[in-house]
């Protein structure tokens, strides 16, 4: 006990300590929720003014993300067996249109604003569950359940798609196909791939005899299951679009610590193995929702950031729990938390946008301190084996104060990064960036005039090329030193 609570508070401790540098790479996600229209939409789409009012909704989203530093957005694209864009295996959901075609595809309106904003924006999708009883009635003829009844599980009044089933694998790989081949996403990310709550009354027991043959325990079978349809998704992905990240958000822990028992864990749970994921190339990154505190949360965070090599880990941050009917936490249990990220390497993905965004008090201390520089998101795993050319002709032009650079374009730019410094340059420091902008963008104001700037061109892949710097020693045919 004694050596449980030592561990305990100096986790406490070291987390509790303030952040130094900025670093240059850092997932900085949200969860942007559409299940029941709790952060988007306000209103379904019933006459052509809907459609402006959510396509609105969605823009100051987006804009209220950037201004708090974001990098990445969650955006949920397929809820319990419904989608937000245009399928040809599954409907429209009724929370954004009441079933019909809305008149706009949702998924491709935010991949755009997101991309103008330098922002990535990964398809959040619900893997296995479909639905409850009244949802596939409401849906009719239209529902997986209705159209393909043999590959469904229904307990305690939800369905699932039947993880044991080898044909549920390949429906999956048809909606992960539809969604990458049609659109510019920049990663897939797998939410509820994993057996249900309550797994031990799971019906699947006519399907362990049917295809579990061989298997050593129906325990067993079921992870295999999971960890074999998550393969067959990511290369589908990478087969696509290599550049295209795979991830998923599993439960917040792998399985019990010594001293820190826990019930609702991945392995003992729900057969859901994401070190193996990661271990075996078929993840690129994994966000855990670890929404608890204390010896729930420290102790099993420094068990993921330990156990999975840097920039695999974003730890889910349950910011609902600051809501009075969710837990009610104080502000310094999440600050912390987010704090105790950052000093092991782990990034950050808050659930959800809502209530990120209603906490005053938390978006200020974001973005005055703790995301007061611009960061890089995780790139991906794949790589494409080739650099990226740097900008050319860097130019810039101080006037009052304020300083005006411009470049020429690179073909390959997903993003450029600008640095900017008074004193030597340190590509490596997170503190030295000043912006992340588009590709398209070829000028970009300073409010303030530095003595050294330098500007590179970033692909799709994560790949950043080197430099092209402007200083103000150059007019003297003085060196600076730079670091790469």
């Amino acid at each position: 006990m004694k050596k449980r609570l030592s561990i305990f508070l100096s986790v406490c401790l070291f987390s509790i300590s303030m952040f130094a540098v900025s670093p240059k790479y850092e997932m900085r996600a949200v969860w942007l929720t559409t299940n029941w229209g709790l952060d988007w939409p306000s209103r379904p789409v019933r006459t052509l003014s809907d459609v402006r009012i959510q396509q609105q909704e969605m823009l100051d989203i987006l804009d209220n993300l950037q201004a708090m530093g974001i990098n990445t957005v969650f955006f949920q694209a397929r809820i319990r067996g419904e989608v937000f864009y245009a399928s040809q295996y599954e409907p429209w959901a009724m929370v954004l249109s009441g079933g019909r075609n809305p008149g706009y595809d949702p998924l491709a309106f935010v991949i755009d604003e997101c991309h103008k904003r330098a922002m990535e924006c990964h398809a959040w999708l619900i893997t296995f569950p479909v639905g409850s009883n009244r949802q596939i009635k409401k849906m009719g003829q239209t529902s997986v359940v209705s159209r393909h009844r043999s590959w469904c599980k229904q307990q305690s009044g939800e369905w699932f798609l039947d993880p044991g089933n080898p044909d549920v694998e390949g429906y999956l790989k048809q909606l992960v196909h539809e969604i990458v081949s049609k659109y510019d996403v920049d990663g897939i990310h797998f939410d509820y791939v994993r057996y249900p709550d309550r797994a031990a009354k799971f019906p699947d027991a006519d399907s362990y005899r049917k295809w579990g043959a061989g298997s050593p325990s129906l325990a067993r079978w079921r992870e295999d299951n999971i960890t074999r349809t998550v393969s067959a998704l990511y290369d589908e992905v990478k087969r696509l679009k290599p550049w295209v990240k795979v991830s998923s958000s599993p439960l917040g822990r792998y399985a019990s610590l010594p001293g820190f028992p826990a019930s609702w864990s991945c392995i003992e749970a729900v057969s859901q193995n994401p070190k193996r994921w990661l271990q075996e190339g078929k993840h690129d990154f994994i966000a855990p929702m670890m929404y608890f505190k204390e010896e729930n949360f420290y102790p099993f965070l420094h068990d993921w950031a330990n156990s999975c090599s840097a920039g695999q880990i974003a730890s889910g941050i349950g910011v609902y729990r600051l809501d009075k009917n969710e837990g009610n936490w104080p502000l310094h249990e999440i600050t912390r938390q987010i704090e105790a990220t950052r000093r092991l390497g782990v990034g950050q993905a808050y659930f959800r946008y809502g209530n990120l965004y209603r906490h005053m008090a938390l978006r200020q201390w974001l973005v005055a301190g703790f995301y007061a520089f611009p960061a890089l998101p995780f790139g991906a795993t794949a790589e494409n084996g080739s650099g990226i050319d740097a900008p050319e002709s860097l130019q810039v032009c101080t006037n009052v104060g304020m300083s005006t650079l411009s470049w020429a374009p690179v073909d390959e730019a997903f993003t450029y990064i600008l640095y900017a410094t008074d004193d030597s340059l340190d590509m490596n420091a997170g503190e030295q960036i000043v912006a992340i902008l588009p590709k398209g963008t070829t000028s970009w104001i300073c409010p303030v005039a530095y003595r050294c700037f330098a500007v590179t061109a970033r692909d799709r892949y994560g790949n950043e090329s080197r430099p092209v710097v402007w200083h103000t020693k150059q007019r003297d045919g003085n060196k600076y030193k730079i670091t790469l």
